[in-house]
């Protein structure tokens, strides 16, 4: 199979930039972005009104205080922006959170994930009608789309909760693997699977849609994300985990549940489904590049945010995003949680306006996204 004939000439060139520098690159030591280049991104932004400064500032310092927020966040509406962060990044040594610190974006993964797809749809390298079992052939359900992965109404069991019977990482190997959740999905019963065609939330599904991005374009996962999105929106130090190669001790910033560090699993090989490092600066250039069309047309971008199935009253998911409509206007969005971080990034498509809050510390309710959206009114 030739990348390049599915790719472009567009993609080809950066993917084959990305076989030669690889994982290695990722640099925690360095805070992105930072210094003069930091300056330069929010000099091009106007200050909010001292009134509506003062009231962001006011909802994370208050949640802050009562101890459910320890992160940083980043509010923009029509060309205003403000930034922030509170709390500590490692606790035993009172490391303050600074806001280009990464942060394990959990579930936030998955919108990576479907821009991935839909990078790869737009250009014709897949169509999202397509039979899973054409990529994924030892897979025992033989009758999935790539549609219902990316809307969670495949029915396939979620691999965290699911029997382990039988299944043993082989020596040497301290994560799980895309593969690897082929092996145990199949060694299911089928009271473990949900209504195919319903909408049932499943991290088995992002899992494998990483697999047949790697299947596909012979590239693994990381890479794609590398070259296709973060080179695309400047997303210079955004990555996804590979604990084999740096260590999760070595990451800045720890994630904590009632200041109680989680250590490291092995589900934290698999990729898809969670596994992004970002920070709020460069999930902010995510936003900006979503604003365009250069990383995906504006029927490609319609397609995605398009409500594929009811999760609850008046919310939907959509391709890797949640929609809901609050007072008229489109929020395209996704929360995340994952061993002690939480996650929001949340897009407005009637009007110009995002935020992204990162936090590490999971204790007390989530923050509430309608008090955040409101704060944007």
């Amino acid at each position: 199979m030739y990348i390049r004939r599915y790719m472009g000439t567009r993609r080809w060139a950066l993917l084959a930039v990305g076989l030669l520098w690889g994982w290695s690159n990722v640099n925690l030591s360095a805070r992105s972005p930072g210094g003069n280049s930091l300056q330069k991104m929010i000099s091009q932004y106007a200050a909010f009104s001292d009134t509506t400064a003062k009231k962001i500032r006011s909802f994370f310092d208050y949640h802050g205080r009562i101890g459910n927020f320890s992160g940083s966040y980043l509010m923009y509406k029509n060309d205003s922006l403000i930034y922030g962060a509170n709390g500590y990044a490692i606790y035993g040594n009172r490391d303050s959170i600074e806001p280009n610190n990464l942060f394990q974006l959990a579930s936030v993964s998955k919108v990576f994930t479907a821009i991935s797809v839909m990078t790869l749809h737009q250009d014709g390298y897949l169509n999202i009608e397509d039979s899973v079992h054409w990529y994924i052939p030892e897979l025992n359900n033989k009758s999935l789309t790539i549609r219902q992965l990316l809307s969670h109404t495949s029915g396939l069991p979620d691999y965290f909760y699911v029997s382990y019977k039988g299944f043993e990482l082989p020596e040497g190997q301290g994560h799980l693997k895309n593969e690897d959740v082929i092996e145990i999905i199949n060694k299911q019963s089928r009271r473990k699977y949900a209504r195919q065609g319903y909408y049932h939330y499943s991290n088995t599904n992002y899992v494998f849609l990483s697999l047949i991005i790697e299947r596909l374009t012979k590239m693994d996962f990381r890479t794609y994300v590398k070259e296709n999105i973060c080179k695309y929106a400047d997303m210079r130090y955004t990555h996804i985990c590979d604990f084999d190669s740096l260590p999760l001790v070595n990451y800045p910033v720890q994630g904590y549940k009632n200041w109680r560090v989680y250590e490291d699993l092995m589900f934290n090989g698999t990729t898809g489904d969670k596994g992004v490092y970002s920070n709020v600066f460069e999930m902010f250039q995510l936003d900006r590049a979503l604003n365009g069309t250069y990383l995906l047309h504006d029927d490609t971008k319609e397609q995605m945010w398009t409500p594929q199935t009811l999760t609850k009253p008046i919310a939907y998911y959509a391709l890797g995003w949640r929609v809901k409509w609050i007072d008229d206007q489109k929020w395209v969005f996704h929360n995340g949680w994952w061993k002690g971080f939480r996650t929001y990034f949340w897009r407005c498509l009637d009007e110009d306006k995002s935020f992204v809050v990162l936090t590490n510390n999971v204790q007390g309710p989530f923050l509430s996204t309608m008090e955040m959206v409101s704060l944007l009114k």
